[in-house]
C-alpha cells in the first residue's frame, strides 16, 4: 500500500503546485523503523485509514448472521446508508433503520447558522480560511446529524432534503441523499483544504448526477434508489 500512495500536493497562493510529503507519513512509515515510536503518534479518531479512492465508501464491518464465526464482511458505507442501514452487496444488517434515522435527523435545530462563523487558517499550509463551512445564497437553515452536516432545505445542484456531507482536509468530500437515493465522493490529493478548485469541480460533478437522475441531461430517468454515484 505504501508503494501505491498518491503524492501529496501542495498549492501555493500563486496557483503552482509542488510534491509534498504525506500528512501522515510518520504513521505510515514508523513499521519500518521498529515501530519503537508507536506510542509517540498522535492517532486521530477521524483519519488514519487508507484505501483506494474508488474503494473508499468500503469498510470491513461484522455481521450478526455470523456471530458464531466471528465473520467480518466488506460493505459499502454510503449504499449501506442509503439503505437503511443494511448492505445492499451483503444483505448484512450493519446499522438498524433507526440508528440511520437518527443519525439523518437534525441535532441541533434550535442552531440553525452554527456553521456561519470565520475559521481562521491556524496551519495556512494545511487550510485556507473559511467564513462559512457551507455558504448557500439566501443563507438557508443549516443542520448536524449524528458524524456530519445537513443540509435541511437540499442544494440547487439537486440534493435533497436533510442530505448529509462533510470533508477530508486534503480536499476530498462526500454526501449522502436519502431523500433521493444517490451518493457521491469526490476525492482530492491537495493542500490546503478549501481549495475552491476543487470544491467547483465538485458542485459540477454533484449537479451531473442529479440532472442524469432527472432526465434533464436527454438520458433516460434511472431509478434512484440505492445508487451510488
Amino acid at each position: 500500500m505504501r508503494e501505491n500512495l498518491v503524492t501529496m500536493q501542495q498549492k501555493y497562493p500563486d496557483g503552482s503546485f509542488a510534491d509534498a510529503d504525506h500528512i501522515y507519513r510518520r504513521a505510515i512509515w514508523h513499521a519500518e523503523r521498529g515501530g519503537n515510536d508507536k506510542k509517540d503518534i498522535y492517532h486521530a479518531g477521524g483519519a488514519g485509514l487508507f484505501a483506494k479512492p474508488a474503494e473508499y465508501c468500503r469498510k470491513l464491518a461484522y455481521s450478526e448472521n455470523h456471530a458464531s464465526s466471528l465473520t467480518f464482511v466488506k460493505t459499502e458505507i454510503l449504499a449501506t446508508l442509503l439503505n437503511d442501514g443494511t448492505s445492499p452487496t451483503t444483505g448484512a444488517k450493519i446499522l438498524s433503520k433507526k440508528t440511520v434515522d437518527e443519525m439523518f435527523t437534525n441535532q441541533i435545530p434550535h442552531i440553525p447558522d452554527f456553521g456561519r462563523q470565520y475559521i481562521p487558517a491556524a496551519k495556512p499550509m494545511l487550510t485556507n480560511p473559511s467564513e462559512d463551512l457551507f455558504p448557500q445564497e439566501g443563507n438557508p437553515p443549516q443542520g448536524w446529524g449524528l458524524t456530519f452536516m445537513l443540509m435541511p432545505e437540499g442544494l440547487p445542484t439537486g440534493r435533497g432534503k436533510n442530505a448529509a456531507y462533510w470533508a477530508g482536509i486534503i480536499n476530498s468530500f462526500w454526501w449522502c441523499d436519502r431523500e433521493k437515493g444517490v451518493a457521491g465522493f469526490m476525492a482530492g490529493q491537495t493542500l490546503p483544504f478549501g481549495d475552491m478548485g476543487v470544491i467547483g469541480t465538485w458542485m459540477g460533478c454533484e449537479k451531473a448526477v442529479y440532472d442524469g437522475l432527472s432526465g434533464e441531461t436527454g438520458q433516460t430517468e434511472l431509478p434512484v434508489r440505492n445508487k451510488e454515484a
